[in-house]
């Protein structure tokens, strides 16, 4: 029987997002060579009732290219590849009657291969898309408008809102005790605007009831902590061997002013177990600031001195891209892969590597 703990959420200080049972000194994480398996692959996957199969032969895939770890999609848009209490499960899954997420597992760690569930915390539906159109057993709908979701390019949970950090919190730990996932994982979105109309109805009532509100950056930045650190610390609480990683925006700068992401307090304070930043770009990238040995050791000087793995994300999709600026540099883009993989290899202070994506690896 599927088991989820009722819990009461208290927002917790950044500075205090270690629980108890976590240990000063974190176990070293085992080298990763990983893969992600984005949801448009999964739902490729789910048609014509084929899924088990086609698994099977990404993790065939991953064998031949030596993978340790899959970074799989279970909930991108506040849906579910698994049979969940919280959210609608995704259309194509819901034509199986096994649990995909439990056979998914299963058939990793019989090749042994690590399966850390890939989540979107905020995304609820693209654009077009109205709260009215979702499924009618969406949490979404019994959230309030303006306070807890907000309509704008899409649907999205309102970061700053506690039921949403409770919700997505809550969804962490019914995946973390009914699967024996190795891993959880949130990507790079998180606000999806810079826009200061985007949150102004709970902005504007967060101003009205404090005396000193913080100005808008440091508000947003401040909900974005509130989550990782709930997350990292249900993700604990279930088991100390299951990993927190979140895979941010190349540039550390840009996360922090277009996100909210301040990927440099979570590991000064112990929020994350790994990081994994998007370093999709060649050597001879036109700006500089951008190349991958730049953006390279502005990641490593990030996390000295803290206990966060890095991990390296790597661009196959953009082997032979015909996009400028990068089509002339990335024409013989597998031996760029095969360089930034060796680099990665060979770098003490690099923990591993993850490929963007399955179907990139698979040509």
């Amino acid at each position: 029987m599927k088991r989820i703990l009722p819990i009461v959420l208290i927002l917790i200080i950044l500075s205090g997002c270690k629980p108890a049972t976590t240990p000063t000194n974190k176990e070293p994480i085992t080298f990763i060579s990983g893969v992600w398996i984005t949801y448009s692959e999964v739902d490729s996957m789910l048609e014509d009732g084929k899924y088990k199969d086609a698994f099977d032969s990404a993790v065939n895939t991953c064998k031949a290219n030596r993978i340790t770890d899959i970074f799989l999609a279970v909930r991108p848009f506040c849906n579910s590849l698994y049979k969940s209490n919280l959210f609608p499960q995704n259309e194509l899954a819901k034509n199986y009657d096994a649990d995909l997420l439990e056979y998914s597992v299963k058939k990793a760690h019989q090749n042994e291969i690590r399966l850390h569930a890939w989540i979107n915390p905020y995304r609820v539906a693209r654009d077009g898309t109205g709260i009215d159109n979702l499924p009618d057993d969406s949490p979404v709908k019994q959230m309030t408008p303006g306070d807890d979701y907000i309509e704008s390019g899409g649907i999205f949970l309102n970061p700053a809102s506690p039921a949403a950090i409770r919700l997505i919190t809550e969804g962490v730990r019914e995946i973390c005790l009914n699967y024996k996932v190795d891993g959880i994982h949130f990507d790079d979105y998180f606000y999806p605007t810079g826009d200061e109309n985007f949150d102004k109805v709970s902005y504007d009532k967060y101003k009205q009831k404090n005396q000193h509100p913080l100005p808008l950056d440091e508000y947003r930045i401040s909900s974005v902590n509130s989550l990782i650190s709930s997350v990292y610390t249900a993700v604990k609480f279930c088991s100390k061997d299951i990993v927190f990683s979140v895979s941010p925006a190349a540039s550390i700068e840009k996360n922090k002013t277009d996100y909210f992401a301040d990927v440099k307090a979570w590991c000064e304070n112990g929020c994350v177990d790994i990081i994994i930043p998007q370093l999709y770009f060649g050597f001879e990238y036109p700006d500089r600031s951008y190349r991958f040995n730049k953006l390279l050791d502005d990641w490593k000087n990030l996390l000295k001195n803290t206990e966060a793995a890095l991990v390296i994300g790597l661009g196959v999709y953009k082997t032979g891209t015909a996009a400028e600026p990068d089509r002339e540099e990335w024409k013989n883009g597998k031996e760029i892969i095969k360089r930034q993989t060796e680099i990665c290899r060979n770098d003490d202070r690099v923990s591993g590597y993850v490929y963007f994506s399955l179907s990139d690896i698979s040509r």
